[in-house]
């Protein structure tokens, strides 16, 4: 009779480790398609912000070239090098390099807020950290 229920009491508490076992893998299946779903959805959501950014591209680009309309030799000129989805700023940033100093502004493309700028060469490190920065690591230059 002893013998009996002891392996009745084994049995059971073999049985009940088994279906939390069981139960532990199914947790964690469930939140591991979760985060399949989730990272889908960010990865779509980041395409679609960086498809969106392209849309301004060429107002930026007519906007920098009225200003540089009636410009007389020997004066700045603004010259549009790039623009691209920031993650970091969530928003669209776009570069514009003044020649002939060759300093480089970068502005939110959506405010025309001027985030920062850089003079070259002496800060060229500087502003290849900062486009690898805001850019995801995306911009490598």
């Amino acid at each position: 009779m002893k013998e009996k229920i002891k392996k009745v009491i084994i049995l059971t508490i073999i049985s009940i480790l088994l279906i939390g076992i069981s139960l532990s893998f199914y947790k964690f299946y469930q939140v591991k398609q979760e985060l399949r779903v989730v990272k889908s959805e960010q990865n779509e959501s980041y395409f679609n912000k960086k498809t969106e950014c392209e849309q301004y591209a060429e107002s930026i680009k007519e906007e920098i070239d009225k200003g540089n309309k009636g410009i007389f030799a020997g004066s700045d000129f603004n010259s549009f090098q790039m623009l691209f989805y920031s993650p970091k700023e969530d928003s669209c940033l776009y570069v514009i390099q003044r020649l002939p100093d060759r300093e480089h502004f970068i502005y939110n493309a959506l405010t025309h807020h001027r985030i920062t700028s850089f003079r070259f060469p002496e800060q060229w490190e500087d502003y290849k950290k900062f486009l690898l920065e805001y850019s995801n690591g995306e911009i490598r230059l």
